[in-house]
């Protein structure tokens, strides 16, 4: 079935353009120097001040741990090769083991690890490929 958004998406609004503040392949720069690393996720603020971040898919967790680069880092295996991925938690609220239904709480926005503010970083696998995670937003697959 569709995947379920990672956020509150407040009434009138919708996942993008509203919420998302940066997208999935962008370039990126590092400590001032050229721009030759792409971003491997989809940023998205805290749309409407709330914080919630909710797994987008049913799965098991698989990894959580406060990482330098990514903060409070989150990975959910969903089966068939699909992984999710949420960066930068303010507060974890699973752990290794738990079975997560889609849409159920998993977190809260934060500004942990490198980051310039408060906002959660969404990055997805899909046999060990980075994908665009709107994509899997935005679609269903059977």
């Amino acid at each position: 079935g569709p995947f379920k958004n990672p956020i509150d998406v407040p009434q009138g609004y919708s996942l993008f353009p509203d919420c998302v503040t940066d997208r999935f392949g962008n370039l990126r720069a590092y400590n001032n120097g050229p721009y030759d690393f792409f971003h491997a996720g989809l940023d998205i603020s805290a749309c409407g001040n709330n914080l919630n971040i909710y797994a987008i898919a049913p799965g098991k967790v698989v990894f959580t741990q406060l990482l330098i680069v990514r903060g409070n880092y989150t990975i959910i295996d969903h089966g068939w090769g699909v992984f999710s991925a949420y960066s930068h938690q303010s507060e974890v609220k699973v752990k290794v083991g738990d079975v997560v239904q889609a849409g159920q709480l998993i977190g809260l926005i934060g500004k942990t690890g490198r980051v310039t503010g408060p906002h959660l970083d969404l990055g997805m696998w899909i046999n060990g490929e980075n994908v665009d995670p709107l994509d899997w937003l935005n679609n269903t697959y059977p």
